[in-house]
């Protein structure tokens, strides 16, 4: 079985993963009320970075990679579909690189919510 270093971490003791980019980085002018996509990962990726940084500063222990409503449904509804894929593997990589400057922290990803699961609609299982 191969080492879990999420599991021996959270043994030792508390983890700590920041949150809050949305309404951070709609406080610092990058993002616009109302859509809240993370386009900010392709239009200010230094924003984006200098976030994560803020919250390492912070005291988080964990990267989370700002991909909050960067899913299909979302990126389809606002016409900008053709974004998903670079929009998701920008905030990964920007994530990854943040967390490998510290060492002991850890990057995580996101999952968004989502209005497209039906329960009653076999198709969107």
């Amino acid at each position: 079985m191969p080492h879990n270093v999420l599991t021996d971490r959270l043994d030792a003791g508390p983890v700590i993963c920041a949150e809050g980019f949305l309404f951070e980085l709609e406080r610092r002018g990058y993002l616009t009320a109302g859509e809240f996509v993370p386009e900010v990962a392709l239009e200010h990726p230094e924003a984006l970075r200098s976030l994560h940084v803020d919250f390492q500063r912070a005291g988080s222990d964990i990267v989370e990679a700002f991909t909050y409503n960067g899913h299909r449904e979302k990126m389809r509804v606002i016409g900008k579909e053709e974004l998903l894929e670079p929009l998701n593997r920008s905030a990964l990589r920007i994530a990854r690189e943040v967390a490998d400057a510290v060492p002991g922290n850890l990057m995580a990803g996101n999952i968004s919510n989502s209005n497209v699961w039906d329960p009653a609609d076999p198709a969107s299982r």
